[in-house]
C-alpha cells in the first residue's frame, strides 16, 4: 500500500508553524510585565490628585507585582500575586495580598489593556467584583491608570 506523504507532512507543518492557540491570559501576562506609573486614580467618585498618586509606582514579573509609593495604606498591597481571566467581559483578575496582616486576601477585580497603559478597577473592602471602570461616590472601587514611565 502506497502512503501518501503530501497531506500529513502540509498538516504537520501547519501545526509546526502556528503551534498551540495563544492563551490569552499568557498573552496579557506577557503585556503587563514590566514598570508601571499610576497616571490617575479614583476613589469614592473622586479623582485623587497630587504627588503621593504620581509617586506610585508598579512592577510586575510573572503573576508578582509589586506597588510602591508614598500613597496612605499603600504597604498592604506592596507584595501581591495576580491570576487574569481574558475569557470574560470585562477582564477579570484576582490579586491576593502576599503579606502581613491581610495576607491571603483576594481583591476581585477587573482590567483593561490599552495601547499605551491598562485600567484596574478593585473593590478593596467587598467580595463584589466590579462591572464596569467607575468609582462611584457610594462604592469601594478604586479605578486606577497606568502607564509606562517616560
Amino acid at each position: 500500500m502506497k502512503v501518501r506523504w503530501f497531506p500529513i507532512v502540509t498538516v504537520i507543518l501547519l501545526l509546526v508553524a502556528g503551534g498551540e492557540p495563544r492563551d490569552e491570559r499568557q498573552e496579557d501576562r506577557r503585556k503587563l510585565q514590566g514598570t508601571w506609573m499610576a497616571r490617575s486614580i479614583e476613589f469614592h467618585g473622586r479623582q485623587e490628585l497630587g504627588d503621593a498618586v504620581k509617586s506610585i509606582q508598579m512592577a510586575i514579573a510573572g503573576n508578582k507585582m509589586s506597588v510602591r509609593g508614598a500613597a496612605p495604606d499603600l504597604g498592604k498591597y506592596a507584595n501581591v500575586t495576580f491570576k487574569l481571566d481574558s475569557s470574560t467581559a470585562p477582564r477579570v483578575i484576582d490579586i491576593t495580598i502576599a503579606d502581613g496582616d491581610e495576607k491571603g486576601t483576594v481583591i476581585k477585580g477587573i482590567y483593561e489593556l490599552e495601547d499605551d497603559g491598562w485600567r484596574l478597577c478593585v473593590n478593596l473592602l467587598g467580595n463584589d467584583r466590579p462591572t464596569e471602570f467607575k468609582s462611584a461616590a457610594d462604592s469601594q472601587n478604586v479605578l486606577a491608570v497606568f502607564q509606562r514611565p517616560d
